[in-house]
């Protein structure tokens, strides 16, 4: 009867630690919801004319500079590009805020930004990929943040 009791116990204490990470997860995925229709999105405060030299055959903006926002480039001489990332929630799930905008150099002024929460993990342990939830709004964000600039005509 030991022997029974002891895996009861057992089974019983795992079924309560791995039943808390889909709560977590769930609740974490509402309240990412819940930032994204607050702020979450692409906003354009300035549209910029460039010449057609500045886009590629596909449409991708500034071509010719390639590079990732963290390394303040992308867009040439006369743009740059930020990515600032804030931990809302560590651990396994977690909460993170990013906020990528494209800024003038002349005079500093922000002429795009994109905002957007991702929740990661809180998915049982295993081989694979840990699963995320971000805003709806900023699925495609290179299309929707390059849109502050524009061919001349």
């Amino acid at each position: 009867m030991r022997g029974i009791g002891a895996i009861a116990l057992t089974f019983g204490a795992l079924a309560i630690v791995v039943g808390c990470g889909p709560y977590e997860k769930a609740k974490l995925d509402r309240e990412v919801d819940r930032l994204c229709a607050i702020d979450g999105g692409v906003r354009v405060y300035e549209t910029v004319k460039l010449g057609k030299e500045n886009f590629g055959a596909d449409g991708e903006v500034f071509p010719q500079f390639r590079s990732l926002p963290s390394e303040g480039g992308r867009y040439g001489p006369l743009y740059y590009a930020t990515l600032d990332r804030q931990t809302l929630v560590s651990g396994d799930p977690s909460l993170v805020r990013s906020a990528i905008r494209i800024i003038r150099r002349s005079d500093g002024k922000v002429l795009a930004e994109q905002i957007n929460y991702v929740r990661g993990g809180g998915d049982l342990p295993g081989p694979w990929a840990a699963s995320t939830h971000q805003c709806k709004q900023v699925l495609e964000p290179q299309r929707a943040l390059i849109s502050v600039f524009a061919k001349e005509e």
